[in-house]
């Protein structure tokens, strides 16, 4: 598989959980003295390690030189973990507006 085409295939793996990435690091750092909540934190910190392994197997796409075959299964594990990543923000949400 051509270098240009690991590329184009890995770009939307490496941005779209990098934006969420940049997001939740955002969201954190402007949050993260104002919630007085220890699982609100746990959760924010396991979102970001599910989103920075998110971006790490994109670039493992694009870096993989062996690469012969389409990387279905990295592609499914990056769309997984983005799937749960949205889970653990709703969760997170329900956390941090809890009575």
């Amino acid at each position: 598989m051509s270098t240009w085409l690991r590329l184009q295939i890995a770009s939307p793996f490496i941005v779209l959980p990098g934006v969420f990435l940049m997001a939740t690091v955002g969201g954190a750092y402007l949050l993260w003295s104002t919630v007085d909540n220890t699982a609100w934190h746990a959760l924010t910190l396991f979102m970001c390690l599910m989103l920075v392994s998110c971006v790490g197997i994109g670039v493992s796409i694009a870096a993989d030189r062996e690469l012969d075959s389409f990387p279905w299964c990295r592609m499914a594990t990056v769309v997984l973990f983005v799937v749960l990543s949205l889970g653990v923000q709703w969760v997170r949400e329900m956390v941090q507006f809890a009575p």
